[in-house]
């Protein structure tokens, strides 16, 4: 090639470069609008021009223009031609439509005309997706989280109609607990993190991490059967439409908790700060493989047990230092780009946030009924008073990519989350019932928390676009680790008030380890096919489903002990005097030493595998109504590996549970308008016992005093679900909606206290129940009353149940034994975790002219039965926490990619209580928390 070629070929080279680089890109998608379905093939072109894209299997489109303002136009088959006006492209910038809707056309009509500064997706797709969907859901979207300002999935689910959360962790939907609703992230099952639990702590999710979150209310086939208040589905994001690459950084200070010098911690390790132990809280020995620690009665064992004792962290004692002001981080990254004949998109994400959190007096205790009957004041056992400070740290990070071609997808998503929490507390504990004693109790802990899931899917359509096939298949690594908690009581001598260690009254300083590692895999496949039915669409779904899942668990117990006179220590008081290098026993003049006691009812070992397959229809009877019904089987299996206290119950992953269940479902939904629907449904759904509950173990809070007892023998609650709801939809994702559902129990489980100890409680099956409830739901601007007050809107959603459970002659008899003189047996009581009523609303303002937004945002639910109780022991109930909030922030800069906000938290400074409650007597205290108010500012940029 000569000189001159090259040098042309060159220049033309960077010519094109340069006319292709000062070209723009358009980018949106196409939707059904009486489906809410995406389209595919749907022709998208600048109007006037060949140039342009067919959608692809997501409804999808994107291509290449020139800069300038344009007419961008939609068209299919005996749809509505939609134009999108004033569609600007910049060179080297994408331009994003947002969603377009296409309404199915019966005559030759005008192109409709919308302008694409107004086309708004997330929160409006969302609702077209609820409206269209032929089973109850609700959900919350990305848009309305940056809106109200909450962090992480667990505030922001307490916008959903219906929807509660515990604890600031735990979801309730319709106000059934925890055991009662299950969380999915990306449609596959994940295990929790918290083996006193069964739900998802969902506080572990950013919200930055989220898509949406969609609440399953009436079941379908395809989903799990043991569905009873609702299945969460966390979605996470999906590569974005654009080029993002944002970062965000917060602050929250609490007057009540932060820049305290009084703030109680301990010595902990070099990694806490990145929410993981560094080592430091390793098991030092493990006396479930290598046996019990033996007394210390020879030379030879107390060498043996000063090796031991020395490899033990000498720190027992809290210490005081400075709380600084909550911080918490962000970043995210993402972008697709368009190959010939596929698309190849990523998304990046990554969190940080640590906080601190001081209760100047966290309360806790015990209350019994007098053994008296005559007389009805309840009587104090234990009480725990003082200062509780706690410190978590989160740090999480999402990658996922996806490709997609004409007619396959196929996605990656990988999820890390690690979370480390240190609790210190310094405590007065007085024992008033059967032990009178008061103690000073130092109590140090500290736990891990490990979530490592990886999802892989893939959506296949076929060549008419009438047939499709989804499948995904998912593995889930959870670890939670209580390491190393350190109890240390300090009697109080009846005469000299000097702090004393008194094993037989206050009880002996002692170490916890309890570890648990959950593996869970699953996979599903899905085939759906469309078809006519009385010429309207229709479809028919099949598919099967696969969960696996096993866990271990153990305690290790360790306490110290002492050879000779404790006085020759000079403790006077000072826990971290207890295992100084100078008081470890090394000779039998005394000393101290650690001791174990592990017994093998604390540790079990089990898994689950549920096998699952399906049929269901969704037959569109008229153009009005339709129906979807259908059947699901499943095969359950649950083995254990333990044994009971006493031994006398040893099970060596021996089959517990197993079942073949048919579950049938019906919905059907009429629309009367255009933009109202009415559905009603009936489903027969199931709950099963958990690993932790359906076991021979037993778990001590130590904080709390507070002891879960397994119960070997419980068996499936069976449910009958009944719904009826009526929505109408306005414009710009307005709606009003008014529903009641009924539910029936056959065998429920719930938390009940032990007759023979108030702190301990087991689950257990108890008599029939059930549950009726309304729900409410309005999001409504006030552009009906004056143009000006458009900007502003109102959501709320109310809900009030009445929940009967039966109760059994084992529970009538407990009740006929606690009665108080005058007071008489009800036959009837309510359900565990069952609120009488749940009160959402906000008031929201939004400005897209002048980039503010606000709202302030109010959370309630009436007095629920917390743990049932018997005998001598009281209920406990949660008392009514009401949560008033402000978030208010505002967009600036160049195209507004910056954003600065401010949110404030418990504006009303309520308190979070739950009490004892019983006939006659004033109500007390069993847990107290006072959180204070927060303030929180907010500072975003996106690149």
């Amino acid at each position: 090639m000569s000189f001159q070629k090259v040098v042309f070929a060159v220049a033309l080279f960077f010519v094109s470069a340069t006319v292709l680089a000062q070209k723009g890109t358009i980018r949106g998608k196409v939707i059904d609008e009486a489906t809410g379905e995406p389209m595919i093939g749907v022709s998208v072109v600048i109007k006037g021009t060949t140039i342009g894209a067919p959608t692809d299997l997501e409804g999808a489109f994107s291509f290449p223009a020139d800069p300038g303002t344009y007419d961008l136009q939609a068209s299919f088959i005996s749809f509505e031609t939609v134009t999108v006006s004033g569609v600007m492209v910049k060179p080297g910038e994408v331009t994003l439509v947002g969603t377009i809707r296409l309404g199915e056309s019966v005559e030759q009509m005008e192109e409709v005309v919308v302008r694409a500064q107004v086309v708004r997706e997330t929160e409006a797709a969302l609702l077209t997706v609820k409206r269209k969907s032929p089973n109850l859901i609700d959900g919350i979207s990305s848009e309305t989280f940056s809106k109200i300002g909450d962090s992480d999935a667990a505030g922001a689910i307490k916008r959903v109609p219906g929807v509660s959360v515990q604890g600031g962790q735990y979801v309730f939907v319709r106000g059934l607990g925890d055991r009662y609703t299950k969380t999915t992230l990306n449609s596959m099952e994940i295990p929790g993190l918290d083996p006193d639990r069964n739900a998802v702590q969902m506080d572990i999710f950013p919200t930055n991490l989220i898509n949406n979150i969609v609440v399953y209310k009436s079941f379908t086939p395809d989903l799990a059967a043991d569905f009873v208040g609702g299945i969460v589905d966390v979605e996470l994001k999906d590569f974005p439409a654009t080029k993002v690459s944002s970062f965000s950084i917060s602050t929250t200070y609490n007057p009540d908790m932060h820049f305290r010098n009084d703030f109680l911690t301990y010595k902990g390790g070099s990694t806490d700060f990145l929410g993981f132990d560094d080592g430091t809280r390793e098991l030092p020995y493990d006396a479930q493989e290598n046996g019990q620690l033996p007394n210390a009665t020879n030379q030879e064992r107390i060498e043996l047990l000063r090796n031991v004792t020395q490899r033990f962290t000498p720190d027992m004692a809290v210490s005081q230092t400075n709380s600084l002001p909550n911080l918490s981080m962000s970043y995210a990254l993402g972008n697709q780009f368009d190959k010939s004949g596929y698309k190849l998109g990523y998304n990046l994400a990554l969190n940080y946030g640590a906080s601190s959190t001081f209760y100047e007096d966290a309360r806790d205790a015990s209350y019994a009924k007098p053994a008296q009957k005559d007389q009805t004041e309840l009587i104090a056992d234990t009480r725990f008073a003082g200062p509780l400070a706690v410190k978590d740290v989160q740090f999480s990070g999402l990658f996922g990519t996806s490709i997609k071609t004409d007619n396959s997808k196929y996605s990656l998503k990988l999820l890390r989350i690690q979370n480390g929490t240190e609790r210190a507390a310094l405590r007065t504990r007085v024992r008033s019932l059967d032990n009178f004693n008061t103690s000073i109790v130092d109590g140090l802990e500290y736990t891990e928390r490990f979530l490592n899931n990886a999802t892989i899917s893939g959506d296949h359509f076929f060549a008419d676009n009438t047939a499709s096939i989804k499948w995904k298949g998912a593995a889930t690594f959870s670890t939670i680790n209580d390491k190393d908690v350190r109890i240390t009581p300090f009697t109080l001598d009846d005469d000299t008030d000097e702090p004393t260690i008194n094993a037989q009254e206050g009880g002996e300083p002692n170490r916890i380890w309890r570890l648990l590692d959950e593996q869970n895999f699953s996979g599903k496949v899905d085939y759906e096919k469309e078809f006519k039915f009385n010429n309207n669409t229709s479809k028919f779904k099949a598919g099967a489903s696969d969960v696996f899942k096993m866990r271990d668990y153990a305690i290790q117990d360790f306490f110290v002990r002492f050879l000779g006179n404790i006085d020759n220590l000079n403790i006077n008081g000072d826990a971290d005097r207890i295992l100084a290098e100078e008081n470890v026993i090394d000779t039998d003049d005394g000393g101290s030493y650690m001791s174990s006691r592990f017994t093998p009812s604390n540790a079990y070992s089990g898994s689950i595998n549920i096998a699952g397959a399906y049929v269901s229809t969704e037959l569109g009877l008229t153009e009005r109504l339709k129906t979807i019904f259908g059947l699901r089987a499943e095969k359950y299996d649950q083995f254990f590996t333990g044994q009971n206290q006493s031994g006398d119950r040893v099970f060596d992953n021996d089959k517990v549970l197993n079942s073949f269940e048919l579950f049938p479902s019906f919905n059907l939904t009429f629309s009367p308008g255009e933009n109202s629907n009415l559905r009603a449904s009936y489903a027969r759904t199931i709950a099963r016992p958990s690993f932790k509950e359906k076991s021979t173990v037993e778990i001590q809070d130590v904080l709390t005093g507070r002891t879960f007892i397994g119960n070997i023998d419980l068996v499936e609650t069976n449910i009958n679900n009944y719904d009826l709801r009526y929505e109408f939809f306005f414009q710009r994702g307005q709606t009003i909606s008014v529903g009641t559902f009924y539910k029936t129990f056959e065998n429920p489980i719930e938390l009940v206290r032990q007759s023979a100890n108030a702190n301990n409680i087991k689950p257990t099956n108890v008599g029939d129940a059930s549950i009726f409830g309304a729900e409410l739901e309005v999001r409504k601007d006030f552009g009906f009353i004056s143009e000006a007050l458009a900007n502003f809107s109102v959501k709320g959603n109310f809900t009030v149940t009445e929940a009967i459970v039966n109760i059994d002659e084992t529970e009538k008899q407990g009740r006929l034994n606690g009665l108080r003189d005058g007071e008489q047996l009800e036959e009837q009581r309510s359900f565990v975790g069952q609120p009488p009523y749940i009160v959402n609303t906000s008031l929201d303002y939004l400005n897209f002219e002048t980039n503010w937004e606000a709202s302030l945002s109010y959370n309630v639910q009436g007095p629920t039965l917390a743990i049932v109780g018997i005998n001598r022991t009281p209920d406990t109930y949660t008392v009514p926490f009401h949560s008033l909030n402000f978030n208010v922030s505002k967009a600036f800069g160049l195209d507004n990619k910056n954003k600065i906000g401010f949110r404030v938290t418990n504006i009303l400074g309520d308190i979070q209580e739950r009490e004892f409650r019983s006939f006659g007597s004033s109500n007390q205290i069993e847990t107290s928390r006072e959180l204070g108010r927060s303030f929180r500012i907010k500072y975003s940029r996106t690149f």
